[in-house]
């Protein structure tokens, strides 16, 4: 074994050189492991390649033979679950290693199709309880949502064809349950391969099959999506209006869209101070793995901690949730403001209207500041019910 790590080892500089995005938290784990460098999401080119060993990136950056070919890159991280912004095909091929921070957003995005379920059941005058909700993609993310609106009274339907294809017992076909539910939600990964190509999975075709007034939750990547057939399903009324966190074209998004949606936020399900901080972790620790040091990884601080800080180092507000004497809603008014459903939505609009994609990352990064629920405190009486649902859902 010690053989392995000092061949490795010496296939690099030392130290090795690691460039990373900027928007990537706790640059001294990685720093632990040699010489950092950063980089902006958007602007990486193959000049600032020729010189790194590793590359640590997020969605929105695509890693492929146009950027890699020439550069003496072999490790590349990404700080998502989704791959679909990485060549896998060309890094297998030329032996480059990659690790996923696979997990690390499933609460943020679990929290935030939650709150937006509570919130327009509370615009229908009413709760989730009763309502049907069809899952589609039962994994980590989609799994936990299932138990959630189970818990919360719904029905849920679950859809998963590849495990289905395996022959997982309970899962129903993508193309029964749109009659079905009152609401879908999407968590899938975006892919072009058959037999489960999921780019354009929700087509004419399909909305076609909707229940008149479901409503789509789309968390996953956006072009899982038909968007031209999704406006003109919620134009005519056969629709209800979306909840869309990713789009087509981000950081263009149609603002034409955007208008039509119920809810619109930039691609920020996920997007928490402690999802942020698992990436890092794990990004970090694979990184550890593959260049195999003889030092550990320095110690990183609490999530709560982390998520105490603003990007850019400023304080932001304790993670404290008001709840006035009988509010009614009051589960929903607790889910919308830990997520900062409406806030987000509203400061989103304001940046497409004004057609500025600079906007769309910078607000990004303002959401980067969100607790997830355990590390909330909601401040004011709950009624027993409401306190039993927002203890499950982790609620303190």
């Amino acid at each position: 074994m010690a053989n392995i790590r000092r061949a490795r080892a010496a296939r690099y500089h030392s130290p090795v050189r690691i460039l990373i995005d900027e928007a990537i938290p706790l640059p001294h784990l990685f720093a632990a492991l040699g010489d950092v460098r950063t980089f902006s999401g958007r602007a990486l080119s193959r000049e600032m390649l020729h010189n790194a060993d590793a590359l640590i990136v997020r969605s929105v950056t695509r890693v492929d033979a146009a950027l890699l070919d020439g550069s003496p890159v072999r490790f590349v991280g990404t700080a998502t679950t989704g791959l679909d912004h990485i060549d896998t095909v060309y890094l297998n091929s030329r032996g480059i290693r990659l690790a996923a921070a696979e997990g690390a957003n499933c609460r943020g995005v679990a929290e935030y199709v939650l709150a937006a379920i509570h919130h327009l059941s509370q615009r229908w005058g009413g709760s989730p309880s009763g309502k049907s909700l069809a899952v589609v993609g039962r994994g980590r993310i989609g799994s936990l949502v299932a138990d959630w609106a189970s818990h919360c009274g719904m029905t849920v339907l679950a859809c998963d064809p590849p495990l289905a294809d395996l022959g997982t017992p309970g899962l129903h076909r993508f193309e029964d349950i749109a009659a079905h539910c009152d609401l879908v939600t999407l968590h899938v990964p975006l892919t072009a391969a058959r037999p489960h190509q999921t780019l354009n999975m929700v087509n004419r075709d399909w909305l076609a099959r909707l229940r008149p007034g479901c409503i789509l939750i789309n968390t996953s990547r956006g072009e899982v999506i038909d968007e031209a057939a999704l406006a003109d399903a919620v134009r005519s009324g056969s629709l209800a209006a979306p909840v869309l966190d990713v789009w087509q074209n981000e950081p263009r998004p149609d603002p034409k869209l955007v208008a039509l949606a119920a809810v619109a936020t930039p691609h920020v399900a996920g997007y928490t101070a402690q999802s942020k901080t698992r990436a890092a972790q794990m990004l970090a620790a694979a990184l550890a793995d593959h260049i195999a040091p003889t030092d550990h990884v320095a110690s990183a601080p609490s999530t709560d901690s982390i998520a105490r800080h603003r990007p850019g180092g400023d304080e932001s507000p304790p993670g404290v949730i008001s709840v006035a004497p009988g509010a009614p809603a009051a589960v929903s008014h607790v889910l919308t403001h830990a997520v900062g459903l409406l806030t987000t939505d509203l400061a989103f609009r304001d940046i497409v209207a004004a057609l500025d994609p600079a906007a769309f990352d910078a607000l990004r990064a303002r959401c980067a500041a969100r607790r997830e629920f355990p590390a909330c405190r909601i401040d004011g009486p709950l009624a027993p019910e409401a306190r039993a649902t927002l203890t499950v859902l982790g609620f303190p």
